[in-house]
């Protein structure tokens, strides 16, 4: 067959080449990661595909069964051609016109897959943000949650006394309050005593009560908490600060169901269901012979283990809506407090010690700082969080990046953390430049290695989902995000 022209025809080639494609790539998820919704973010992409000088009609994206669409080019006439991506569970459909060629269609295919990147990453990030609150008490859908909320459900059945235990403001209190209004005894009361907060005489007289004259200052008859949550749920919060001579005492009530008030020679039952909840490992105090063996068995028929917030990364934007909304409804404000992309990625790369109750001291301290027209940013959040309690010049990593996930080999292993790395390095340098030159990498390379391994993540052979990723840093000052990347 002949072929006329053949030596004097080329192809038109993408203008994107690789270099500046990578360098489109990594600007257009950042682009469309800044956005407030999802039809901005539309409006981003698109503009990345006027670099082949193509005409796109329309881009369509179909996620959990629901689908949104934008129609940027509606008159344009020619011929269409369907480009398509999946990712994680998300469909981007691009709908293009004039005739492709081969090394066009190349570099759109790439960009389409980008797209669906970026808007993945955009709704892991940010659509939770834009939903309503969740009406449960423990907010979160991370795998943690999920499980906790499960075995709450399961000794909500039971009848058996359940010791909870956690970190120090993950929410025990809150968890136990749950079992409670989940169990037949929803109707009775729910009674909580912090055992830390009180010395030693008082939390006796506290927990069993006392008769008038019992002691110095007790000048009437006063029912004590067993008594008061009668037919209820008692909470003994911070259960490993009771001394030894308590806990015998605590461990005859719980035996007997009864009480006895101080000053009393009479006996009053009592029916009562026990949890308590620690943040101490009291298999290591009853090995130091400061917590009763025979008390633990009796409290500790029903364990539930509280993950600490850094743990679950994921639930940070439903977390922080939450607490949004409750600053909203508490300053009467009349429009939502707005915040960065990157200030919620700040948030959410903290190593959070005090877990939700920090966390809801952190955006109570900066909803009372920002301004009505102004957004949360990523300079306000690091004015807040400690962080003298890291070197210098040191990248943080949730503990996430601290764990072999099960199922999870080496490779694997090694493709996320590096991902996390890149992705910490980037923001706490303020741009991919930078954060080459502290990881000691080409620019050109540094991303490469990011796209690639972006990639791994989307086929399922290297990483878990986005919501991980979208960290950062708080090794030090925030530097200018503004920066050219």
């Amino acid at each position: 067959m002949a072929h006329t022209g053949a030596a004097n025809t080329k192809e038109p080639e993408a203008t994107a080449q690789p270099d500046a494609h990578h360098c489109l790539m990594e600007e257009l998820s950042q682009r469309v990661q800044a956005t407030t919704t999802m039809d901005e973010g539309f409006k981003e992409i698109a503009s990345a595909f006027t670099t082949l000088n193509v005409t796109i009609e329309r881009i369509t994206l179909v996620r959990n069964n629901e689908t949104s669409e934008v129609t940027l080019n509606q008159n344009a006439s020619g011929v269409r051609r369907d480009i398509e991506a999946q990712v994680a569970g998300l469909t981007i459909t691009v709908t293009c016109i004039n005739p492709m060629t081969p090394n066009v269609n190349a570099s759109l295919q790439s960009l389409v897959t980008m797209a669906a990147i970026a808007a993945q990453q955009w709704t892991a990030a940010t659509a939770t943000l834009l939903a309503p609150v969740e009406t449960s008490r423990m907010i979160g859908s991370s795998p943690q949650m999920r499980e906790l909320n499960l075995e709450i459900a399961r000794a909500a059945r039971s009848t058996h006394s359940v010791l909870i235990k956690g970190e120090s403001g993950t929410g025990k209190t809150t968890a136990a309050l749950m079992i409670h209004e989940q169990s037949p005894r929803a109707d009775k009361p729910f009674v909580d005593l912090n055992c830390a907060a009180l010395p030693e005489a008082l939390l006796e007289s506290e927990l069993f009560g006392h008769e008038k004259g019992a002691f110095t200052g007790a000048g009437t008859t006063k029912k004590g908490l067993f008594e008061t949550a009668d037919g209820g749920t008692l909470l003994l919060d911070e259960i490993a600060e009771m001394k030894p001579e308590l806990q015998a005492k605590l461990l005859t009530a719980i035996e007997q169901k009864k009480i006895r008030r101080l000053g009393s020679t009479k006996d009053i039952q009592c029916n009562v269901r026990i949890i308590t909840a620690s943040s101490r490992n009291l298999q290591t105090m009853i090995k130091e012979g400061t917590f009763r063996e025979d008390l633990y068995y009796r409290i500790a028929v029903l364990e539930i283990q509280v993950a600490p917030l850094r743990e679950r990364p994921s639930d940070f934007p439903a977390l922080i809506n939450s607490r949004l909304l409750h600053e909203q409804e508490l300053t009467g404000r009349s429009t939502r407090f707005q915040i960065e992309a990157s200030a919620l990625k700040a948030l959410a790369f903290y190593d959070w010690p005090g877990n939700i109750r920090q966390l809801q001291n952190i955006i109570s301290r900066l909803t009372a700082r920002v301004d009505d027209a102004k957004a949360i940013t990523q300079t306000d959040v690091y004015s807040q969080l400690p962080h003298n309690n890291v070197e210098e010049g040191s990248l943080v990593l949730p503990a996430a990046a601290r764990v072999l996930r099960a199922n999870e080999n080496l490779y694997s292993y090694v493709a996320r953390v590096q991902l996390l790395v890149i992705e910490a390095a980037t923001i706490a340098e303020g741009n991919h430049t930078h954060a080459a030159k502290r990881l000691g990498y080409r620019r050109s390379s540094l991303v490469g290695l990011k796209q690639k391994l972006l990639r791994s993540n989307h086929s399922g052979s290297a990483l878990e989902p986005l919501a991980e990723i979208h960290l950062a840093p708080i090794a030090h000052q925030s530097k200018s995000s503004s920066a050219a990347a």
